[in-house]
């Protein structure tokens, strides 16, 4: 009688809890990051009785998230990555909008321009076409400031972004060991038994910070998480995490850069090249491929129309028989000193030739046997022009000279800068229109006259002339630039979406599992309700059949 009291008691028991789990399920459908749970019954003890072994019903096991591992750590690696592409994508795409305008941009306004100076060559000493010549250059180097300003607009909200990413990461990496902590005590106060509530938390948070940096899963002891980014920078080891902080980047200071936090070395700088996925990722990706090759293209461009515009200038005479001056002012090249560096050289550039200038940053190492010139923009080692010497570096159209009050040591590093503050710098350096130096000297070396066109026609042939980078004019330079910045964007809009359908294969995969699903939660209501009323029914049995014994006289 007991054995059958007892039998209808742990039906009764099980089948509340199976009802539990089935409510939790179903009220828990639109709970994000929430994992279908499952009560898994198993055998009670048997005892041994007169005819053998007899059953005493089923005990609640545990209760289980349904959660496969493998296809969560898959669809991990397909967010982080999908995630960092589509930040660099959303990035890029403003670059698109911004260069691929058909109204008010720079190749409209150097057509303008020269279309100007046109009209002031076949009348020279018109000085309302020299008027209209000096507003139209007001105009390209308006609008060269204008480009140049979104740009560096873009660099410094990158910056931000860049601090804010990293106080997000920081926030959960925090909260995650706060729940390798709580995971880890309840589940010995549990006999082994996890909390699953807790472990969907740790879960989400994970997923979250994965979008943010691509990190890597390691579970310990069966439950406790730690996590890795950036090949082995740990944020999480068992309930203790490690902070990264936003820095100035010791080779460039006006860029945030991301820091691994020591305890003893301090603030270790992450090179870039290793945070590549995530949101994190992608924004750095964006910052150095392709926003500062569109900036360094786009100041390579206004270098080169300035300084060959400013030769062919000087070489003429001006309405007042004065020699021509520069037209434009513009920035000239900088260097910046990596702060870690231990000898003290300092390194200033110049232009030496603005046609072979490239549109590229340049990486200077003093190295055991010299220096070493690396291009930023595609990491290849720059072959030093014949005549340089142990003070002197040149190459791509620049002249680096090595001084200072001492000498450099073997792994300083230099970032020079040919091109950057080209814009930012740059005006139409004369005031009158009679400065225009449109005529050439005569044999004797004087002015022929006001109406002398001759340096006026030299240049306008600027206009077609291959001075950019030694191989483009400035129209297919630009259009170069507009291409670039369009098939990037083409190649990254395909790439994202790709990924994205990559993720979304996953998560119906993972949702296949893990996901609550109300069709099934609805029929296992009604299994588990009739599983309730037959061990109820065995119950009443049981009660009546000990009533009637009771009663027996």
């Amino acid at each position: 009688m007991s054995s059958l009291i007892n039998s209808a008691m742990s039906g009764l028991s099980a089948a509340q809890s199976a009802l539990n789990t089935t409510s939790n399920n179903i009220s828990s459908y639109n709970v994000a990051g929430y994992t279908r749970q499952t009560t898994v019954l198993a055998a009670a003890n048997s005892t041994l009785g007169a005819g053998g072994w007899v059953g005493n019903g089923v005990n609640v096991s545990s209760i289980q998230r349904e959660y496969n591992a493998f296809i969560t750590n898959q669809l991990r690696s397909a967010q982080s990555q999908s995630s960092g592409l589509s930040t660099r994508y959303d990035q890029v795409s403003k670059l698109d909008n911004m260069f691929a305008s058909t109204t008010n941009n720079i190749s409209t306004t150097l057509q303008d321009f020269f279309s100007s100076l046109q009209t002031l060559v076949s009348n020279a000493e018109d000085p309302a076409a020299r008027q209209t010549v000096l507003g139209k250059a007001d105009g390209v180097v308006n609008q060269f400031k204008v480009a140049d300003q979104y740009l560096r607009d873009q660099d410094k909200q990158i910056n931000l972004s860049i601090s804010s990413t990293v106080d997000q990461i920081n926030n959960y990496t925090s909260q995650i060991a706060s729940l390798n902590d709580k995971i880890s005590r309840l589940t010995g106060v549990g006999a082994g038994a996890s909390p699953n509530d807790l472990l969907d938390q740790r879960d989400q948070l994970v997923s979250d910070l994965n979008k943010l940096v691509g990190v890597e899963v390691n579970v310990q002891d069966g439950s406790t998480y730690n996590i890795t980014m950036a090949n082995g920078y740990t944020l999480v080891a068992g309930t203790k995490s490690n902070q990264l902080a936003a820095v100035p980047s010791s080779a460039d200071p006006t860029r945030t850069t991301v820091a691994y936090v020591d305890n003893v070395a301090g603030n270790v700088e992450i090179p870039e090249k290793l945070l590549t996925t995530g949101s994190l990722g992608g924004m750095l990706t964006f910052r150095s491929q392709d926003l500062d090759q569109t900036r360094n293209s786009l100041n390579q461009m206004a270098l080169a129309f300035a300084d060959a515009f400013n030769t062919v200038h000087k070489q003429g005479v001006d309405a007042n028989g004065d020699t021509g001056e520069n037209f434009f002012s513009f920035g000239k090249p900088s260097v910046l000193a990596n702060s870690k560096n231990t000898g003290d050289a300092e390194l200033t550039a110049s232009v030496s030739k603005s046609s072979a200038v490239q549109a590229t940053d340049y990486r200077v190492v003093k190295t055991d046997s010299g220096w070493q010139v690396t291009r930023t923009s595609d990491n290849t080692t720059v072959k030093l022009d014949a005549d340089s010497d142990a003070t002197t570096l040149k190459f791509d159209g620049l002249s680096v000279s090595i001084g200072g009050t001492g000498a450099a040591n073997t792994g300083d590093s230099f970032t020079v800068k040919p091109v950057s503050d080209t814009i930012v710098n740059m005006k139409v350096a004369i005031s009158s229109e009679s400065e225009i130096a449109m005529g050439l000297p005569d044999t004797n070396g004087d002015s022929v006259g006001e109406s002398d066109n001759r340096n006026g026609q030299a240049l306008l042939d600027l206009q077609n002339s291959k001075v950019v980078g030694g191989s483009k004019s400035f129209s297919d330079a630009y259009a170069a630039l507009v291409s670039s910045i369009g098939t990037k964007t083409s190649t990254l809009k395909s790439s994202s979406t790709t990924q994205a359908n990559v993720v979304t294969q996953l998560t119906e995969q993972q949702q296949s599992i893990s996901g609550v699903n109300l069709d099934e939660e609805y029929g296992n209501l009604q299994l588990y309700q009739q599983y309730y009323l037959a061990n109820a029914q065995v119950l009443q049995t049981a009660s009546t059949i000990f009533d009637a014994l009771i009663n027996i006289r």
